[in-house]
């Protein structure tokens, strides 16, 4: 890692946090659907649906913790995939205040329960053992085998109904007693969605911002299939990194995970404070890049250009090149930032860190009325809107930041061209660095309740 790489910190942890591991398909990504309440992680009949690890803040009782679904333990596995995928759990055990053993009682207890069981031991984690699947009450008996794991007495669970659910957070919460509950600190981090393509590197750059592997990386497309989230600081400010799944055109979809998978990354996009879209620099911009980006701008939300795998061009002399090029093909990009770097190597990968804070930060920027009328009264002179007709501007303000809206009045804004609609926005942009934001105007003809042009200090 360079040491620029090291200049980016894991944030410390504000909640105690829970780990639900266990062994493939015992129903821990179901059972973390149910406590969160809502359906985030991907859940499937087929094993090892689950690869990275996922997060979210849960309460009970007046407690606030974040809730881990992980991936299936497979501690003897041969399978490449499912031996990164352990990997991946042994580092959320690390992690963890408490852990969640979650067990199946419908196929009992199994040879890689006991292993599971002595990785636990080993380590020393605090660890609840809880039996899942206890869909009916004269099940209860069945859970008498798990004893033989020396972990303390099983705790039925059934996470397709449900049942014993709030008993399991109860338990969760008792395991706090002896931790440092203060989450008194404000949550100010700003929210950046990695997205694009499959293979274009999402993976590989969340983990080198982050300075450990926090998402699996593989040749193969479509490894990701969970939005991942992780907390970082850099440059006294916080930030919340999500990975997402590649994002392929619909009619190529036809794996149903997959499906999922592309429904969750489109929805994490509209979470987002800022969203970085990666681009794979040996093969330009594609038309679902276009798309992706398009619906990052319709969304309303920041947008930074990542050109990823810059190291394997043949240099820096060529990136304005590459800018004016795609600028060119895609029109929509010119107000939009893009940066150059390599995921693998780390040169130059903190650069979308510094773009998404400056974008974010014009997102959230508020122009003062007076400051809006000065500029209707310079546009008024330049360049009046009247095209042989009526118009006249009357005055102008901002209601909205996140991204920046404004609302423009006119006497008959019905009859302003297109062409004239986007000289206003690119004067906005000029005269206040809207650079990587996307601007709302609303064109609105003058009521009755709107302010009066005097207080405005516009004439008609």
């Amino acid at each position: 890692m360079s040491k620029e790489a090291q200049a980016v910190l894991p944030r410390q942890a504000l909640r105690p946090i829970v780990a639900i591991v266990g062994r493939p398909n015992v129903g821990k990504s179901t059972l973390f659907n149910r406590l969160i309440g809502s359906r985030r992680s991907i859940t499937d009949d087929r094993p090892g649906i689950t690869r990275d690890c996922i997060r979210s803040v849960l309460e009970w009782n007046g407690v606030n913790f974040t809730l881990m679904d992980t991936g299936g333990l497979s501690p003897h596995s041969k399978e490449t995939m499912a031996a990164v995928v352990s990997e991946q759990v042994v580092l959320a055990l690390d992690e963890a205040d408490l852990v969640i053993f979650l067990c199946d009682a419908a196929s009992g207890l199994t040879s890689v329960d006991l292993e599971v069981a002595d990785i636990l031991r080993r380590r020393g984690c605090p660890c609840l053992l809880v039996v899942n699947k206890m869909d009916h009450p004269d099940q209860t008996r069945s859970v008498a085998e798990f004893f033989r794991l020396g972990l303390g007495d099983p705790i039925p669970v059934s996470a397709a109904t449900g049942r014993y659910s709030g008993d399991l957070l109860d338990h969760v919460v008792a395991g706090f007693s002896d931790l440092d509950l203060d989450d008194s600190t404000p949550d100010t981090q700003i929210r950046v969605v990695i997205a694009g393509r499959p293979n274009v590197g999402k993976s590989t750059l969340i983990n080198r911002l982050c300075g450990r592997r926090v998402s699996i990386v593989d040749d193969q497309p479509g490894t990701t299939r969970d939005t991942t989230d992780t907390r970082i600081r850099w440059r006294d400010r916080e930030y919340l990194l999500m990975d997402t799944a590649g994002l392929r055109r619909r009619s190529r979809v036809v794996d149903q995970v997959e499906y999922f998978s592309s429904l969750r990354a489109a929805d994490t996009i509209g979470q987002a404070d800022v969203v970085v879209v990666l681009l794979d620099a040996q093969e330009g911009g594609t038309v679902q890049d276009a798309r992706i980006m398009s619906k990052v701008i319709d969304e309303g939300k920041g947008l930074v250009v990542a050109v990823n795998k810059w190291d394997l061009m043949a240099g820096e002399a060529r990136q304005d090149e590459f800018s004016d090029n795609l600028r060119r093909r895609l029109p929509f990009l010119l107000h939009y930032p893009i940066v150059f770097l390599s995921a693998l190597t780390g040169k130059k990968a903190l650069q979308c860190l510094g773009s998404a804070a400056r974008v974010f930060d014009r997102c959230q920027t508020r122009v003062s009325t007076s400051q809006l009328n000065r500029c209707v009264e310079t546009w008024r002179g330049r360049f009046p809107p009247s095209g042989g007709k009526d118009i006249r501007l009357l005055y102008a303000t901002q209601h909205a930041t996140g991204p920046p809206t404004f609302a423009i009045f006119a006497n008959r804004p019905d009859l302003i061209s297109a062409s004239y609609k986007r000289f206003v926005e690119n004067n906005l942009r000029r005269e206040f660095d809207f650079e990587g934001t996307p601007l709302r105007i609303h064109w609105r003809r003058r009521t009755a309740t709107s302010p009066s042009r005097a207080r405005t200090g516009v004439e008609a």
